[in-house]
């Protein structure tokens, strides 16, 4: 979710909320205060229809459909106001009617009168209707203003933040240039753009040391490792004795399985540092029948079965030299971790590539066999390095791989965008 859709969100979750606690408020006070309101006009009513009976109108003359008077014994105290809700007949809605009854009692010229006298009450329904239609319209008010303003003042805010965000979305080790930005008048925003600058700059010096290291390395060993394989080619073509051949030819496997490991440790950096030119949409069917085809004569010797399940053009987006590694990768681990006269199956469609093949069954987590130098077989060949590479190349492109081994089966699939 996007920063400005969140805090609209949380906005309206805010507004929401306080309109009920408030419209609850209202509620409770309007009504409070209409009942005092009403009760304050009864009063008046009652002290004027008094005062009229005092100044000697007839009390029977006073009588309507909202005012009563009942004469009582002079002997009683006079009672005070008393307010209370009742049913009594409208005329003008030709109905009874929740009314409000105000009753109060007086002693006029040597008689105790109680006067009674009705009014309308404002339902509770009424009340509620109003105090949501005002929130309702408040609300409606709210929306507009977040809508024509709170958005656009938002993101006119956060433009140097949107900025930020694409200028890191951009930045690239190749390119090999620091992050750069504008000035803002946020304070927090130049914090934060001061600080990437500084962590790009050092991100940068230290990829250049690393890179350099690693190439280094890589040229030196490969120069020796080339002079120490010519030297034992040559010794193997001189006379010598059984021992003497053996120690010579052990010493030329490791000497090949080092140029194998910087081969292998130098492709994973550039898959890290994303050093390969952009994607490109290739044909995954046809890389694949082409490494099938290159190592179909290393399946025959190893006596292993082959079955393919091929769909043509099953196009994917990724470098051409990374497919053929992954490919090669996947292939040879099945052929190198299989069972003399065992089976191979591929599969593939647009949305998998799916290997399957029997072998000895694994001791390990199968998740640590995609890390580094983690391997199960004790294969010469193998530098454990294999899975770990394939594993970058999933990374790097978005796409999901799973090794599952079950008992003398091994599945592993890769599962396109």
């Amino acid at each position: 979710m996007k920063l400005l859709n969140l805090l609209t969100s949380v906005y309206l979750i805010i507004i929401m909320v306080a309109l009920l606690i408030g419209g609850f408020f209202i509620f409770k006070k309007l009504g409070e205060e209409i009942d005092f309101e009403l009760g304050l006009e009864l009063d008046r009513q009652i002290e004027a229809y008094a005062e009229r009976i005092r100044q000697g109108v007839s009390p029977e003359a006073l009588v309507n459909e909202r005012l009563e008077i009942i004469e009582l014994p002079i002997q009683l105290e006079e009672e005070q106001l008393n307010l209370r809700d009742t049913i009594a007949y409208h005329d003008p809605l030709n109905r009874e009617e929740k009314q409000l009854k105000a009753s109060k009692s007086f002693r006029i010229a040597d008689k105790h009168y109680r006067i009674s006298y009705y009014n309308l009450v404002i339902e509770a329904e009424d009340i509620t209707e109003t105090v949501v239609y005002t929130m309702l319209v408040v609300f409606f008010i709210q929306l507009v203003f977040l809508g024509l303003f709170f958005r656009g003042i938002s993101n006119r805010i956060l433009k140097p933040f949107q900025h930020t965000l694409q200028k890191i979305q951009q930045f690239n080790f190749q390119a090999n240039k620091p992050l750069h930005f504008q000035k803002s008048s946020i304070s927090e925003f130049n914090q934060l753009n001061e600080f990437l600058e500084k962590m790009t700059q050092k991100l940068l010096k230290d990829y250049r040391q690393i890179k350099e290291f690693s190439e280094n390395i890589s040229h030196e060993i490969q120069t020796p490792t080339a002079v120490v394989s010519g030297k034992l080619e040559n010794l193997m073509n001189l006379d010598m004795t059984e021992e003497q051949a053996l120690l010579i030819y052990s010493a030329y496997q490791n000497n090949e399985r080092i140029h194998r490991i910087v081969r292998s440790l130098g492709l994973l950096a550039k898959l890290e540092n994303e050093e390969f030119e952009s994607p490109s949409q290739i044909d995954l069917s046809d890389i694949l029948i082409k490494n099938i085809e290159l190592l179909s004569e290393l399946v025959i010797l190893s006596e292993l079965k082959l079955e393919t399940d091929i769909k043509p053009e099953v196009m994917v987006k990724m470098h051409p030299f990374i497919a053929e590694i992954m490919v090669h990768n996947l292939l040879g681990n099945a052929i190198k971790h299989n069972l003399n006269g065992g089976w191979i199956k591929v599969h593939l469609d647009r949305h998998l590539i799916k290997i399957e093949n029997s072998g000895a069954s694994i001791q390990h987590d199968p998740d640590e066999l995609l890390q580094r130098f983690k391997k199960e077989s004790s294969n010469p060949e193998s530098i454990g390095l294999g899975l770990a590479i394939v594993n970058q190349i999933c990374k790097t492109y978005g796409f999901r791989l799973s090794y599952a081994p079950v008992g003398n089966i091994h599945l592993t699939t890769i599962e396109f965008k």
